[in-house]
């Protein structure tokens, strides 16, 4: 019956969690839910009688919450099984793991660890307010771990059901969003605790008070937490940002089928319309464009030899004369070639000047596992077989560096001119026209698709000066809009963690323009071919403390946990199973 109970919690909280990101009914999931549906499953952690029924706990829990909200997946073609099932299986097998560790301060309870119990037992270590800290900390390590490295998966975390709460979304400039994750986890484990002992009120005889206090220290703590969460989330709220720039960027969702590879020539005329239709919109206004942006995959043939191409075709306008035309430069999704003999491809964002002239290109970093890149696929042996397999036969080659591009803009009107430059005030009027007059010029970082996700990617770009992030996304393959919107979260954090806004230019959508507190400022619906422009606004960089330090938080949290399973070793506690 307790392992049935076991299995009823551990899925009921991956299903919780599922429903609280964003999903087909919410379309930015519920904040709310959130503040509990790890309950279930801490209930069963705690009700673990082994270290066999806490890894299942682990792998029902991680997997269901996969399944429920990353089941989209499986629209990838014909490779289901391997991005929905070994993904499924991956993220299972890495919160079964952790759960080992969850259930480690209850070992002590079980049957199978009655050696444990001596009177050398630590009373720190004891308590409720132990084991609920030491809950969020492990489960912090668990998101942590799902979504670093090569296979690191970002989703169905805590903190991407929590885009409706905004004020509480600006701490990730301070923690990441590990902290928000901490924060959730341990309000979780809180409210389990104290639901547990409020079960025990009818019969005061129950009630320990030693339970009792640790539950009102740690509930105390835990709102003043949340009270400077707040407090800094609110300060984030009411500061009025002004730009220092803009950029007049048109943004351009093609929304054609990312499956059919003839339609390049049709992809290009529909970018092109879609484009024109707001050039002529500025141009009633007045108005110049700095930028045009078309999404992910957007050019079928390989640059730098598809340059040619591009110079006859389309046959009706070739894309080539179509820039030269509009005079404003052009950020495309395509594919590089970089040694065509090793068979090196970068999946790419293709930069063209306003002539028309290929200026560089940004290599996607971060490749998604299985559908981008195969380990080991320089291997003669294993390329054969997956190819005959399901047949892959190359992928593309991770990009080694990270780059960035020079757009001219125009500065703020009615700025100060010694805010946009150090310069010396004392200028004669001539002298400041000459200056109001000059050229602007923004940074802009290009990171595809998948790189969004990872703070990894993401931290060197702005490091290296990144004003503006301008992603290149197609996700529309999964025909799914919680897929669309899940992915627009993930992102967002990163224009809180380095106050930098961002472009995101789909394929289906989620195409949208953020500003440094990840508010939506521009957005297009879901799947429709539309395009929009806007002013987009580039303001003075503002290193924050997870600019700076990273990762800080997860790593804390990683010595602590070590020092604290040393203080275990030395004093030679004994795990069996």
């Amino acid at each position: 019956m307790i392992l049935i109970l076991q299995v009823f919690y551990s899925v009921f909280s991956g299903l919780l969690l599922g429903y609280a990101i964003p999903n087909e009914h919410l379309k930015f999931g519920c904040a709310a839910l959130a503040l509990f549906c790890l309950i279930p499953y801490y209930f069963a952690i705690k009700s673990c009688r082994n270290y066999k029924e806490a890894y299942l706990c682990g792998f029902l829990q991680a997997g269901s919450t996969h399944l429920y909200s990353s089941y989209w997946l499986a629209n990838f073609k014909d490779f289901a099984a391997l991005t929905l099932g070994a993904s499924a299986l991956g993220t299972a097998i890495i919160g079964a793991s952790l759960a080992l560790f969850l259930y480690f301060p209850y070992s002590a309870n079980s049957d199978t660890s009655k050696e444990l119990k001596n009177k050398d037992r630590y009373k720190l270590f004891d308590s409720t307010s132990f084991k609920i800290l030491y809950f969020a900390c492990v489960y912090t390590l668990y998101e942590w771990c799902k979504s670093c490295g090569f296979l690191g998966y970002p989703w169905g975390t805590i903190s991407t059901a929590i885009y409706n709460w905004n004020i509480v979304m600006q701490i990730a400039s301070f923690t990441g969003t590990y902290g928000i994750t901490f924060v959730f986890a341990l309000t979780n484990a809180l409210f389990a605790e104290g639901l547990e002992e409020a079960a025990n009120l009818p019969d005061l005889k129950k009630i320990e008070k030693n339970k009792l206090f640790d539950l009102k220290i740690t509930a105390s703590l835990t709102g003043i937490l949340f009270l400077v969460i707040l407090i800094h989330g609110g300060y984030w709220e009411l500061k009025k940002l002004k730009p220092q720039k803009l950029l007049t960027t048109i943004a351009v969702q093609k929304n054609i089928d990312p499956w059919d590879i003839t339609t390049d020539a049709q992809s290009i005329t529909i970018s092109q319309q879609l484009t024109e239709n707001q050039l002529k919109e500025l141009d009633k206004l007045q108005k110049e464009a700095h930028l045009i942006v078309w999404s992910e995959g957007s050019l079928s043939y390989s640059f730098p030899a598809a340059n040619s191409h591009y110079s006859r075709n389309p046959k009706d306008r070739p894309l080539i004369k179509f820039i030269k035309e509009n005079k404003v430069p052009l950020v495309a999704g395509g594919s590089y070639t970089k040694d065509k003999k090793n068979k090196i491809y970068y999946n790419s964002a293709i930069v063209f000047d306003q002539k028309g002239n290929f200026r560089g290109v940004y290599g996607k970093n971060h490749l998604v596992p299985i559908a981008e890149a195969i380990p080991g696929m320089e291997y003669p042996k294993l390329k054969n077989f997956m190819n005959k397999v399901i047949g892959i036969s190359n992928g593309w080659t991770p990009g080694d560096q990270y780059v960035l591009f020079d757009i001219p803009a125009m500065y703020q009107p009615n700025r100060s001119l010694a805010a946009v430059k150090n310069i010396n005030l004392n200028l004669t009027a001539n002298e400041e026209e000459k200056i109001e007059n000059q050229r602007a010029s923004v940074k802009i970082a290009t990171p595809i698709c998948y790189d969004d996700a990872f703070p990894d990617i993401m931290r060197p770009l702005y490091l290296n000066g990144a004003e503006l992030f301008v992603n290149l996304t197609n996700d529309s393959w999964s025909n799914k809009k919680s897929s669309e919107y899940q992915h627009f979260v993930v992102s967002s954090y990163r224009t809180i963690e380095y106050r930098t806004p961002m472009i995101r230019v789909c394929n289906g959508g989620y195409t949208v323009v953020l500003d440094p507190k990840a508010k939506v400022l521009k957005d297009l619906p879901l799947f429709t071919a539309d395009s929009f422009w806007y002013n987009v606004p580039v303001y003075s960089r503002m290193p924050t403390i997870y600019s700076k330090l990273g990762n800080w938080l997860p790593w804390t949290i990683f010595i602590l946990f070590l020092l604290y399973f040393l203080k275990v070793f030395k004093d030679k506690k004994i795990i069996k199973f």
